[in-house]
């Protein structure tokens, strides 16, 4: 369990939460891909399934959205923290919530994620 009282709050930019059917991928593809939870124009949070986290190291991601066709490629990133939030009974498996910071955007990423905010957010997260 976190100790929120010693969480200090670093965000620079509102954080939105996002419809069911957006998803972010990790390059390499085979890294991890899961739900997109909720998103700023600083980063991302989203929920896998996976036997290990992935490395927090500079990648990048792909958010997809699969009612639209949604792309945003190449989105420089870098894990930020990794919790395991579920461990799956009789497996190796684990469900888990990786909080991502984004590197330097490109104009037309700037564009495409302030898009994708306004298109596919539901509402603002506390």
């Amino acid at each position: 369990m976190i100790d929120t009282t010693k969480l200090v709050e670093r965000r620079r930019h509102k954080r939105f939460r996002i419809q069911n059917g957006a998803f972010v991928i990790l390059n390499p593809s085979d890294t991890g891909a899961g739900r997109l939870i909720d998103i700023s124009l600083n980063g991302l949070t989203f929920d896998y399934v996976a036997r290990q986290e992935p490395p927090i190291e500079d990648t990048e991601l792909q958010i997809s959205v699969t009612y639209s066709g949604f792309r945003l490629y190449g989105v420089p990133c870098k894990a930020i923290w990794n919790l395991v939030t579920y461990e799956i009974p009789t497996t190796s498996l684990h469900t888990r919530r990786c909080g991502v910071q984004f590197g330097k955007l490109t104009p037309q990423q700037v564009s495409q994620l302030e898009y994708f905010i306004q298109n596919h957010a539901i509402h603002d997260v506390d």
